[in-house]
Formats: C-alpha cells, sequence, structure tokens
C-alpha cells in the first residue's frame, strides 16, 4: 500500500514540476513578465489588408517589434496601427511604414525602411510615410475590369 502512494506521489510531483516549469517556459516566450517599455509608433492606413494585434514589425527581415493597437480614427476613418518597438532602436522621422505579406498565404507583417534624417521618432509620435497593404484580388480585379 506504501508503495503505491509512493508511486502516485512522485508521479504527481513530476507532473507539477513539469506543469511549473512548461509556464515559466511559455510565459516568456510571450512576454508576460517582461515589464520592459516599448517605442509605440502611430501610422495611418486607409487599407490594412489582414492585419491583426500581434503581427510583426520588421526592419529588413529582422523582427523589432510587433503590432500593438488597431483603432479607426473616426474622423477621417483611416486605420491607426500602434506599433511596439524596442526602445534601443532609433527611428528616423523620414521611415517608411508599409503593410507587407509573406508570399501569397503568409502572415501580414509591418515593415520599416529606415529613412536618411537624423530625428527619430519619440514614443506616441505619428510615422508621415505610410503605405497600404496592396491585395491581390484588387490587383486582379484592376487588371481584368481596367
Amino acid at each position: 500500500m506504501s508503495k503505491r502512494i509512493n508511486i502516485e506521489f512522485s508521479l504527481g510531483l513530476l507532473i507539477l514540476i513539469i506543469s511549473i516549469t512548461c509556464f515559466f517556459y511559455y510565459s516568456n516566450k510571450i512576454d508576460i513578465f517582461n515589464n520592459d517599455e516599448a517605442l509605440k509608433i502611430n501610422s495611418s492606413f486607409f487599407d490594412i489588408g489582414n492585419i491583426n494585434i500581434g503581427n510583426d514589425v520588421k526592419i529588413n527581415g529582422v523582427k523589432v517589434g510587433e503590432v500593438s493597437n488597431i483603432t479607426l480614427n473616426h474622423e477621417n476613418f483611416m486605420a491607426i496601427i500602434t506599433t511596439s518597438i524596442e526602445e534601443n532602436i532609433k527611428i528616423p522621422n523620414d521611415s517608411v511604414f508599409k503593410i507587407s505579406n509573406n508570399g501569397f498565404i503568409g502572415s501580414p507583417y509591418v515593415e520599416i525602411q529606415l529613412g536618411n534624417s537624423l530625428e527619430s521618432l519619440n514614443n506616441d509620435d505619428y510615422s508621415i510615410n505610410n503605405i497600404d497593404a496592396v491585395s491581390l484580388e484588387e490587383i486582379i480585379n484592376n487588371f481584368i475590369f481596367k
């Protein structure tokens, strides 16, 4: 009887240790405990395509942040995307923010093409040069019907 209780206790303890390890591993991956300040930059777009909160923000193909918020400006009905970028990266204020895709079926992301300005964007600034998402359906419709 005591051997059976010993095996059950050992198995339960093993499952508890594995569960705690998995929790901390995945919470580190999704940055639950990461309290680092990020640079928030807003960009206005007419068409954001399939972009969602959590999509990547990349510079030259390297992930430097993610989309943290998407809202609608009620005055001009443009979509405002707020991106969270690593604080140590300085983005020139003439940089181009473009919505791109990873191929035909890949996930969309915000691509930043760095400009040449000596002044950089600060927290909660708006980017000036923005390029909307290009829809494959829109290109085909324009080709066929025009």
